[in-house]
């Protein structure tokens, strides 16, 4: 798409200093991607701002990889606010202010080791019964949509509270007072008002900025190969040695899932069906331009995917279908996944956090744009309810959000077979006295439960008429009682004696025990050793690996219920004491 496309950019002024109008408030919004687009709207219908702007750092709208999944929960928000995910021209061209062209599936396929295949039908309807429904689309395609939306009340719209969208400007400072916020953008512009939203990704400058000693993200080990393939030439497939597909996706307008203990591949269409979206992905932890960080992605030649593809696949029966799917992929990129742990507030101040730059989260759950659709959502209902008391709005905003989000945030993690070990009995079974579903959407196993309501028949626009008094937690999204939860942790793995008189522990000591062997880690600022307690685990043992010798505040906290911290005396080792680095050595 080129820049002649969208209205011109405003706001090219060295500085400017936002309208506000009566009591309203001004909002500025870093990042004008899909959870920066869904808040300028969100926001807006909150009916407490006067002017709304938008910066941007890219020159013209861009979106990196190709196909998302936008299910009930977040197609619901879309609906609210008026944005088309269903209309347009499937055939038109990309980059096209229009409709979101999606591709309304009918079901999912898992192809198994074994040879067989299992179908589950979609769920358009869910719970909820509005028929919100799950929209695959080409990620510019949605990006496309929301700005056709935004422009709609844009400065010279004449509606009330325009929104703003400025490109080129990439944030460089902020500042607060008690009354208001500024930002500062590399192009020498300024922007000053009541509230600021952070929604600029996983490398969230928002965040550098603004929260001290932010978590960095974190290289996962697995590569993933991402692109497109026109319909006629899906149809058109064919095995290496000239065969028909054993199950070509021109033949099933479904999502497709093929998976070993370390590799995955899903395809599904977008844009109305005439585009396929290929994902694959592998185990990769001698992958060294990733784990330099030399960047999140880049182009590869068909020798080195269908050579990756090949050895992901050896032995499944799947192998030479995806080697054909792999090959036909039009400008194939490779890409490094990223994650970040859960952070422990998104808001300082005037400032918050939303999106990605709050809970960037791995591709497995197919939530990443529906969670910044909810936090948009929430937003603006905390806004409708408290007005001009930005404390208590952005106070409300993280207390009804922070659980749900990093719940999607950390189970993408353990979607991952090489992250979490096979499940024990003892764990199933606790699992299942949960209700609690931990795998990924459309898994066709199961960790625990089948109700997948609590994820598609959410809506975030409910936030309660009161300030929750503590941050939602898990009981506050399940059906059993809190109550029954007590008879489960009671059950719950006990080491023959409790752990020893705590004593001081230093983060330094804590790091050096980051293994799955030897496992302690950091919550609320004591120490614990969970090394003989992680194979027990409800969750699995894969916390082991993703925790070892770090902060897991933020992860436990929200998660657990007051009989399951309690549990956690067994295995504390002691008080965390922060010791500047000088003076370590001489504790």
């Amino acid at each position: 798409m080129t820049a002649s496309a969208l209205p011109s950019p405003r706001g090219r002024t060295s500085v400017r200093r936002l309208t506000r109008k009566g009591d309203r408030m001004r909002a500025v919004i870093v990042g004008a991607g899909m959870g920066g687009l869904m808040s300028a709207l969100a926001l807006r219908q909150s009916g407490v701002f006067a002017s709304i702007h938008v910066y941007e750092q890219t020159k013209v709208p861009s979106t990196a990889g190709a196909g998302l999944n936008i299910p009930p929960n977040g197609a619901r928000i879309c609906r609210w606010l008026g944005v088309d995910l269903d209309g347009g021209d499937p055939k038109g061209p990309d980059g096209a202010i229009d409709g979101g062209r999606a591709a309304i599936l009918k079901s999912t396929r898992q192809f198994n080791a074994d040879g067989s295949v299992t179908k589950r039908p979609f769920d358009h309807v869910t719970a909820a019964g509005d028929g919100a429904g799950f929209h695959h689309m080409h990620r510019l395609d949605l990006l496309m949509c929301l700005y056709k939306r935004v422009f709609e009340f844009g400065p010279d719209s004449g509606a009330p509270c325009p929104i703003t969208v400025h490109m080129d400007c990439r944030l460089t400072e902020l500042r607060q007072t008690d009354g208001e916020v500024t930002a500062t953008f590399s192009n020498g512009q300024t922007a000053t008002g009541e509230v600021l939203v952070g929604a600029d990704g996983i490398n969230s400058g928002t965040l550098q900025l603004a929260w001290p000693n932010p978590r960095p993200k974190r290289w996962t080990e697995v590569t993933c190969f991402r692109g497109l393939i026109p319909r006629a030439v899906v149809a058109s497939l064919r095995k290496a040695d000239g065969s028909a597909l054993d199950h070509n996706p021109i033949d099933s307008f479904s999502m497709d899932r093929h998976r070993n203990d370390r590799s995955g591949a899903t395809t599904y269409w977008v844009r109305g069906g005439e585009l396929l979206n290929v994902w694959i992905a592998r185990y990769e932890p001698d992958s060294a331009a990733f784990e330099r960080e030399e960047g999140d992605w880049f182009p590869v030649g068909r020798e080195e995917i269908l050579r990756e593809v090949g050895e992901a696949f050896e032995g499944s029966p799947s192998r030479e279908d995806l080697l054909a799917l792999a090959g036909a992929i039009v400008r194939p990129t490779k890409w490094g996944l990223y994650d970040r742990d859960a952070l422990e507030t998104w808001v300082q101040g005037r400032i918050c956090l939303l999106g990605d730059a709050a809970h960037p989260m791995l591709p497995t759950f197919g939530q990443g744009a529906a969670q910044s659709f909810e936090d948009a959502a929430a937003l603006a209902s905390a806004f409708t309810l408290h007005k001009g008391d930005v404390a208590t709005a952005l106070l409300h905003y993280e207390r009804v959000r922070h659980y749900r989000a990093t719940r999607f945030q950390l189970g993408s993690k353990f979607a991952f077979d090489h992250l979490r070990a096979k499940d024990t009995a003892e764990q199933k079974a606790l699992l299942e006295k949960l209700d609690e579903r931990v795998s990924p959407a459309f898994a066709h196993d199961k960790r625990g439960g089948e109700d997948d309501s609590w994820i598609y028949a959410y809506d975030a626009r409910n936030i309660g008429t009161e300030l929750p008094y503590k941050r939602l937690g898990p009981w506050d999204f399940r059906r059993a009682a809190k109550t029954n939860y007590a008879t489960v942790t009671g059950a719950l793995w006990k080491p023959a004696s409790p752990a020893s008189a705590p004593r001081r522990v230093t983060r330094e000591e804590v790091a050096r025990h980051n293994t799955r062997d030897d496992c302690w880690v950091i919550i609320s600022g004591k120490v614990y050793d969970i090394t003989e307690w992680a194979p027990h685990h409800p969750g699995g043992a894969g916390i082991a690996r993703m925790y070892a010798g770090k902060e897991a505040t933020a992860e436990f906290g929200d998660y657990h219920s007051a009989e399951a911290v309690a549990h956690m005396a067994y295995f504390r080792v002691g008080d965390l004491i922060e010791v500047p680095v000088d003076r370590q050595k001489h504790l």
